[in-house]
């Protein structure tokens, strides 16, 4: 498939209404959409398909899902070739190598179930509407996935109390469904787990049956597929620098809801009737750079999926927002996100597991801990840790600290409380992702941000669950539009 890059807009195909302005603009399009992770590329695919109006994604770096990132360079025998690959902005996650041997699955995530998070919240509703969605999606296009299931295993009395309130929740929130008629969760005493996994420890598991994971890059490249079959344009190297309100207020007057409802997950159709294209001729004058140069697009609606990168946008578009000062006396823009590093683990030794092992996660739900997940060939990586960074840039992983055997041994210990057989020799350092979090060091939950503020739809924060939330999210932001 071939890419457009931003060498200048008259390459993007004549498929689109999107075509030259009048005034100052180079052109106009109905629903700009910025930024090409996953939940973008999902954003665009369904604003395309409405086959009403242009669509045009846009991204900074030269392909969907990429930043710029460096890595412990490593060399293994079966692996010949070393490339960056990351699943998406805002979890952005980059992968060592390639295999020769076989397709690479290494570019696997995990399409979560929605139990951990407040019943309320955008995270729970739209990770569960987008778990079915996921799945459906998948078995349709032939993408790459498993359902694997996750255990959560407790290892004192304080964690089963939470396993068992945790069990209750998911059976008031996940009901039966065609796709998943059995239980939501179920526990497993500790001779049930040594049965199936006798080299996973502790006292008592929760069971996710419908826990799985996926070929990220696959889904990716048949999002971005799908986005010019239905005649948008995806435009690289096209980094954003201002965008501006233009013209009078906006008429929308949005009909039906945008609530989800997680009782009823069966797929609905609630589509709005209304045109995208702003009254009056208001709408966003967005100004950027590309290879090409400085160009300037008339948008009739924004969306802002830019990741690590989605508060500057906000930013850009709240200069009238009262600003505060720091202690030494600079300004604080009105939102700020916070980018917490985390680093993930790779296991030279067999896989000792078939399914997904996670910790009981910190009470605040800043981390789900340091989890094993499995790729689509089986084998065990171990991550993130917590690391919150000043830099959004910083993937650095230096071999003296993160890498040492006695950083490693500190690691092994944290795994060994579930999985005892591991060994610190066979750890190493496998990639640095940057999760953008609202919440900062010890502050509580935080949800996704979701807002349309008349006419831009701005998502921040949008980390885990944000990759099984992605398509829910696209589904989302067209009510709100539409």
């Amino acid at each position: 498939m071939a890419h457009l890059h931003a060498r200048s807009f008259a390459s993007i195909h004549s498929s689109t209404d999107l075509s030259p302005a009048a005034e100052d603009y180079e052109y106009e399009v109905d629903h700009l959409v910025i930024g090409a992770g996953v939940v973008g590329l999902a954003i665009a695919e369904r604003l395309a398909a409405r086959g009403t109006g242009s669509t045009l994604l846009i991204e900074k770096n030269a392909a969907a899902g990429q930043e710029t990132r460096q890595v412990e360079e490593r060399n293994y025998p079966e692996f010949a070739i070393a490339m960056t690959f990351a699943i998406e902005p805002p979890y952005t996650i980059l992968m060592l190598v390639i295999s020769l041997q076989q397709p690479s699955s290494r570019n696997s995530e995990v399409i979560h179930a929605g139990l951990y998070y407040p019943e309320d919240s955008l995270k729970t509703k739209l990770c569960i509407r987008g778990s079915e969605m996921m799945y459906d999606f998948c078995a349709k296009y032939n993408i790459d996935h498993r359902q694997v299931t996750k255990w959560v295993v407790g290892q004192n009395e304080s964690d089963l109390e939470y396993l068992e309130n945790l069990s209750r929740k998911a059976h008031g929130l996940l009901l039966p469904t065609k796709r998943f008629p059995d239980p939501p969760t179920f526990m497993l005493t500790q001779g049930e787990m040594l049965a199936k996994e006798p080299h996973v420890s502790g006292k008592a598991a929760l069971v996710s049956p419908r826990t799985g994971i996926v070929d990220v890059h696959g889904l990716m490249q048949l999002l971005e597929m799908k986005i010019q079959d239905h005649g948008g344009d995806i435009v690289f190297q096209c980094e954003v620098t201002d965008i501006e309100r233009i013209g009078g207020n906006r008429s929308w007057s949005i009909t039906g809801g945008t609530n989800i409802d997680t009782k009823k997950q069966e797929s609905h159709q609630e589509h709005q009737s209304l045109s995208a294209h702003p009254a009056g001729g208001s709408g966003f004058r967005v100004r950027m750079n590309s290879p090409a140069g400085a160009m300037t697009v008339k948008a009739a609606t924004v969306v802002n999926s830019a990741g690590l990168h989605s508060d500057k946008i906000y930013n850009m578009l709240s200069s009238t927002r009262t600003t505060t000062r720091e202690s030494n006396g600079s300004e604080k823009p009105p939102l700020q996100l916070h980018y917490c590093k985390g680093h993930y683990y790779g296991y030279s030794g067999p896989s000792l597991v078939s399914r997904l092992i996670y910790p009981v996660p910190d009470k605040n739900l800043t981390s789900l801990g340091t989890h094993l997940t499995l790729d689509l060939a089986g084998r065990m990586r171990f991550g993130p840790d917590v690391l919150y960074i000043d830099r959004l840039d910083d993937y650095t992983i230096d071999p003296e600290t993160m890498g040492s055997p006695s950083s490693l041994e500190t690691v092994s210990k944290v795994i060994q409380a579930y999985l005892p057989a591991i060994k610190p020799t066979s750890l190493y350092v496998d990639y640095a992702g940057i999760r953008p979090k609202l919440a900062g060091p010890g502050e509580s939950f935080r949800d996704f941000m979701i807002e349309n503020h008349d006419g831009v739809v701005h998502l921040v924060g949008i980390e885990s669950p944000g990759l099984t939330s992605s398509l829910a999210i696209a589904e989302y932001v067209e009510k709100i539009l539409y």
